[in-house]
């Protein structure tokens, strides 16, 4: 899951602009076809798959691509009623109702197929961590109260911290804590780029951090994060996660990420449909354009393009 600064986000929006003006007949999108748009959830992997499509669909089908920043929550709402377009990275280990409401019965929302990469939201811990206390690599090494106090912090007290970055994300560990009967506090960092500050910090510092993070991400090739072992995903878990009703206490299920689009999408604009839907993206690809936003402070459509540019034998495919 997944957040690019809001200051990456809103620079690359104003360059998105002129490539739009420069890439179509009109701020309409005359020129290959009605304009579109495009969620960007809270997290870089959907700013670089929002980005690239761009890119590619504005230089070539002339179509305008406008970018949306929303929760991924609100964007099925948005495809709901039209306007958003698509959204190009859906985990659904955490929209199992969204899926059944929009796709499945109102039929509004339509399923435009697999982004690439397999993804799986976990907790983490660092390395350092694990070998100085193996007991923690489960989630029963946090029973004890002693060793979860190695991730106290002044705002947690005598309870380990838990910490987990932006708070529209679909996230279960704060009923995963209470129902596992953790002694832990579930803190809230306020976005991606702050976990991210946290894991350099405890890396520097040698401070042992508990967070919610997940795979692919960039930052996992730059900093030894293991997974804490959490109880095996259930069928009891996944209905708790479907009728919300706050008894999850399992692990996250590993997710085939997908793709997304409102079901009038094809007919408002077909060829930015197909393009939409044969877009895919290796889990390098996508770190790849990730790191450039995140690790080299790159606005997300320069970076875009820079891959695009790179990369044609790629996204070639995906005009046919």
């Amino acid at each position: 899951m997944r957040s690019t600064g809001t200051k990456l986000l809103f620079a690359g929006v104003a360059i998105a602009s002129l490539l739009a003006a420069c890439g179509s007949d009109s701020e309409s999108g005359s020129g290959g076809g009605e304009a579109i748009t495009l969620a960007v959830n809270p997290w870089t992997g959907s700013a670089v798959n929002a980005y690239v499509a761009q890119a590619v669909i504005q230089a070539n089908l002339g179509t305008t691509v406008k970018i949306t920043e929303i929760d991924e929550n609100a964007t099925w709402v948005g495809m709901d009623d039209g306007s958003i377009d698509a959204v190009l990275e859906v985990w659904p280990s955490g929209h199992a109702a969204d899926k059944k409401t929009y796709i499945e019965e109102k039929k509004s929302v339509v399923d435009m197929g697999l982004l690439g990469p397999k993804a799986k939201i976990g907790w983490y811990v660092p390395k350092f961590v694990i070998d100085e206390h193996p007991e923690l690599a489960t989630w029963e090494g946090f029973k004890d109260p002693e060793l979860a106090k190695l991730f106290a912090t002044a705002e947690s007290g005598d309870l380990g911290q838990f910490t987990m970055g932006d708070p529209s994300y679909v996230t279960f560990d704060e009923q995963i804590i209470a129902n596992l009967k953790l002694p832990l506090k579930y803190v809230v960092a306020g976005s991606e780029a702050a976990l991210l500050t946290l894991i350099d910090q405890s890396a520097a510092d040698k401070k042992p951090i508990l967070i919610q993070f997940w795979q692919p991400h960039w930052k996992q090739s730059k900093v030894e994060l293991v997974e804490v072992k959490l109880p095996d995903v259930t069928q009891e878990c996944l209905d708790s996660a479907a009728n919300a009703d706050g008894g999850y206490a399992c692990d996250y299920a590993v997710d085939d990420l997908f793709k997304a689009a409102s079901a009038k999408l094809e007919t408002k604009n077909a060829a930015a449909f197909n393009v939409l839907k044969k877009l895919s993206l290796t889990t390098d690809q996508q770190n790849e354009v990730a790191a450039m936003i995140d690790g080299e402070g790159m606005a997300p459509a320069d970076a875009a393009k820079k891959w695009a540019d790179a990369n044609k034998d790629v996204w070639s495919a995906w005009l046919g």
